[in-house]
């Protein structure tokens, strides 16, 4: 992102009615999708029956100028805690470009953080991105939230108190646990902030050569169903292994790598083909944000992918691969 005075400039060269692209261009923005979603950004009107949008450039720069992240004096990485607590994303995935119009950042700050804590260099290294550029939101929230809250120091025998890592395993464990606008956030683990939270804490603990009872984090993370705790080992196992998949799924073994058609689908997850159809019918790209997984050229769904949708979307509890949660 630019500081106001270069966009200022930038501006000034721009003809009276402005593109997306041109507004992104002269603000040093990858896209302004974020802000075409604001009520108070300037309108536009598409140029006689065409599909691009013109706004009135004076109209955006005065939206623009009036933002928090244009002021000169604008706050910087020593807000990202309140800026994280606040956050609220519309994706449970997240690019950098993303990412950093979240928390106010410009891309570069956010590509610092990978460059500073790497993995080969810490145990707690910043979240990576998938194949795609994405990151998950919840992941790196409680990344951001344990910089200024480290975990408690060994003893002197070298063993940390469990009263005192147990106290910071639960420190944030209730944050996203009440709805918010009739809403509460799930991730692509089907975790809410506050239990991702609980969970990447006991990932660098483990890391860090303490022992976290699987059964009791099962237990205050309210993960009661049957199975859901093998689920909850198999997850550590994957991230003490380093490579929990980041594309929303849920952990799974060599199943991830299984195509199958819509009936066998439906035999897998115990569910009937009509839902399966039901399911491709009502949640496509034209009617949501998280549509079903699409079928390869031979009609074949990826396993994986369509346990973790069944999963996100509340169909299937993470640790039942084969019994549904709600109906269609």
């Amino acid at each position: 992102m630019k500081h106001i005075p270069e966009v200022e400039r930038a501006f000034a060269e721009l003809p009276e009615r402005v593109t997306a692209a041109q507004i992104a261009e002269a603000t040093g923005r990858a896209h302004i999708q974020n802000w075409v979603k604001d009520p108070t950004f300037p309108g536009g009107e598409k140029d006689h029956g065409g599909r691009t949008v013109y706004r009135d450039r004076d109209a955006v720069w005065k939206w623009y100028a009036a933002q928090p992240f244009a002021r000169p004096d604008r706050s910087g990485p020593r807000d990202l805690e309140t800026k994280v607590l606040s956050a609220q994303p519309s994706q449970v995935l997240l690019d950098t470009t993303e990412l950093a119009d979240l928390l106010e950042l410009t891309r570069r700050a956010v590509n610092k953080y990978t460059e500073r804590y790497p993995a080969s260099e810490t145990k707690d290294p910043f979240p990576s991105a998938d194949a795609d550029g994405k990151r998950s939101w919840s992941q790196v929230r409680a990344w951001f939230l344990r910089k200024n809250d480290p975990m408690p120091t060994a003893g002197e025998g070298g063993a940390r108190d469990w009263a005192d890592v147990r106290v910071w395993l639960l420190k944030r464990a209730d944050d996203g646990s009440e709805a918010v606008g009739g809403r509460v956030y799930l991730d692509e683990l089907g975790l809410t902030v506050g239990q991702r939270d609980v969970v990447e804490r006991a990932r660098l603990a483990r890391a860090s050569d303490t022992s976290v009872p699987v059964e009791w984090l099962a237990e205050v993370l309210h993960l009661e169903e049957p199975g859901q705790t093998q689920w909850l080992a198999e997850l550590l196992d994957l991230m003490d292994a380093g490579h929990v998949a980041l594309r929303p799924q849920a952990p799974v073994t060599a199943q991830g790598l299984r195509r199958l058609g819509l009936t066998s689908l439906a035999r897998e997850f115990g569910l009937k083909p009509e839902t399966i159809k039901y399911y491709t019918r009502a949640y496509t790209p034209e009617k949501c944000d998280d549509p079903f997984p699409a079928k390869d050229d031979r009609r074949n769904r990826d396993v994986a992918e369509v346990r973790a949708w069944l999963i996100r979307n509340r169909k299937l509890l993470p640790a039942e691969p084969n019994e549904s949660a709600a109906g269609a």
